[in-house]
C-alpha cells in the first residue's frame, strides 16, 4: 500500500487516525496566531457573487471566511480526497448554516467539474505535497478555472515557489499578497 492510499482513501485504521490528529492540529485555535483565515481569503482576491472551488478543504479553515465573502449570489465548492475532511468541513457547513457551499470528496487532480466553470480556485495548504503532481493539479486547475480566472495558492513551505504551475498551463504571475500566490489563466 502506497503513502497516498495508505493517507487519503479512508480505508486504513492508522491512516484515519493520522489523518484526525491532522485535521485536529488545523482546528487548533492557537493556529489562528499564525494563519489569520480571513486575511488569507482575502489576499486571493475573492469578490462576493463569485464560484469559487476550494482544493484540499480539510477542516474547513478557509471555508467559512471565504463563504461569508461570497455572500448569498456566491458558490463555493470545498473538495477534498479525504472521506474524514469531507465530513468535518460538512459538519462545519451544516452547524453554521452556510447555504452557499456544497462539499463533496473529489479528486483535485481529476475532478468531475465542468471546463471553465470557476471564477477563483483556493489552494491553500495543499502543495508541495508528495502525493501531489503540480503537473496534474496545474493542468486540472487551468481546465476548470473560466478564462482570466485566478489559482490562488497558500502555502507554509517557505521556498515554494509557483514555476512548476507556470511550467504546466498558461497561467500568468500576478502580484503576491501577502504570502498568497496568484496566477491567472491566460
Amino acid at each position: 500500500m502506497g503513502i497516498k492510499k495508505f493517507l487519503l482513501d479512508g480505508e486504513s485504521k492508522i491512516g484515519n487516525l493520522i489523518y484526525k490528529k491532522m485535521l485536529g492540529w488545523l482546528n487548533n485555535s492557537n493556529r489562528l496566531k499564525y494563519n489569520n483565515p480571513d486575511r488569507l481569503v482575502h489576499d486571493s482576491g475573492i469578490l462576493s457573487g463569485q464560484t469559487v472551488l476550494e482544493i484540499g478543504c480539510g477542516s474547513g479553515f478557509f471555508t467559512v471566511p471565504a463563504s461569508k465573502v461570497l455572500g448569498n449570489e456566491g458558490k463555493l465548492y470545498c473538495i477534498d480526497i479525504h472521506p474524514l475532511a469531507v465530513e468535518e468541513t460538512q459538519m462545519r457547513v451544516n452547524q453554521l448554516e452556510l447555504k452557499n457551499v456544497i462539499v463533496k470528496k473529489d479528486d483535485a487532480m481529476k475532478s468531475s467539474f465542468e471546463d471553465s466553470m470557476f471564477d477563483l480556485v483556493l489552494l491553500y495548504g495543499v502543495v508541495p505535497a508528495p502525493v501531489i503532481s503540480m503537473k496534474d493539479i496545474s493542468k486540472e486547475i487551468y481546465r476548470v478555472l473560466k478564462p482570466g480566472g485566478v489559482c490562488a495558492v497558500w502555502t507554509m513551505a517557505p521556498f515554494w515557489s509557483p514555476r512548476a504551475a507556470l511550467k504546466y498551463a498558461s497561467f500568468e504571475n500576478m502580484k503576491k499578497l501577502n504570502g498568497v500566490f496568484r496566477l491567472r489563466k491566460i
